[in-house]
């Protein structure tokens, strides 16, 4: 089992069908990527504790709100729209995050980060939703 995010007239090639285990471990470094503290503090709520209230208010003094669209979203269901999709996109935009894939469909192998910004600016661009399944 694993997360297929979508898109009409996104190709198969182009959409993102991997395991949750390689979602999660990509939206944690890209939280510490964008903030060694956010990265923390993500990489803590990933393990189940909670936040202080002193850590929570911490991450929102910090954390870019549209970066949180994703970080927070459902790794197995729902939908972004246009509008998330291009906060989200610009949000991670300058970010740099080292993490290589294999696409299965194609045989390739190449940045996760890259892939997840093409389908943000895909789904803006063409004004169409991004859907989790």
């Amino acid at each position: 089992m694993g997360l297929y995010a979508y898109a009409k007239g996104l190709s198969a090639k182009d959409s993102y069908n991997k395991g949750y285990i390689t979602f999660g471990v990509y939206r944690k470094k890209l939280a510490k990527a964008y903030n060694e503290k956010i990265g923390y503090l993500y990489e803590k709520i990933y393990d189940g504790i909670d936040l202080t209230e002193e850590e929570g208010i911490e991450w929102d003094k910090i954390c870019n709100d549209d970066l949180d669209i994703f970080l927070w979203h459902s790794d197995c269901d729902g939908k972004f729209t246009p509008q998330e999709c291009k906060k989200i996109y610009n949000a991670m935009k300058n970010i740099k995050v080292n993490m290589q894939e294999h696409k299965y469909i194609i045989m390739e192998t190449n940045c996760m980060h890259v892939h997840w910004l093409n389908i943000f600016r895909y789904c803006y661009k063409r004004r169409v939703n991004l859907y989790f399944s």
